[in-house]
């Protein structure tokens, strides 16, 4: 239960951040390449600071490496980037960062929506076939 009111109170936070900044790790790598702009990069260089000083300070507490490379495993490491790659990929596609379209889909964007409907919907399709191919063939 405390974990759900954790996982509650900082969601509200973030949400509530992320709206008021317009947060977007895509456009703010956009709008520098296209005109130079760093308001919207300033969300992604803060983001990545913040994890860079709050994984190794987590892991003094916890005994253990968090993060998406705790395993030492170079398939699993290879994986977690190609899946990461693609989400990158299919939400710049689909004009926006999923946490943007989160956003957005909060203040009732249908079109925002429906791309989270098909995010999560990836997500089963992934945990549901996907993956139990991949592991039929990996050592």
């Amino acid at each position: 239960m405390t974990a759900a009111i954790a996982t509650l109170v900082i969601g509200v936070i973030l949400g509530y951040l992320g709206q008021r900044s317009r947060m977007c790790f895509v456009g703010g790598i956009r709008d520098f390449i296209l005109v130079r702009d760093t308001y919207l990069l300033r969300g992604l260089i803060a983001f990545g600071l913040t994890a860079w000083l709050a994984f190794p300070i987590l892991g003094l507490f916890t005994g253990s490496r968090p993060g998406p490379f705790a395993s030492s495993d170079v398939i699993t490491i290879l994986l977690t980037v190609a899946g990461g790659f693609g989400v990158g990929y299919f939400s710049t596609l689909a004009n926006g960062c999923p946490f943007r379209q989160h956003v957005l889909a909060s203040q009732g964007v249908k079109s925002s929506m429906a791309y989270l409907v098909g995010f999560l919907a990836g997500a089963v399709l992934f945990h549901g076939v996907i993956e139990r191919l991949v592991l039929r063939f990996l050592p």
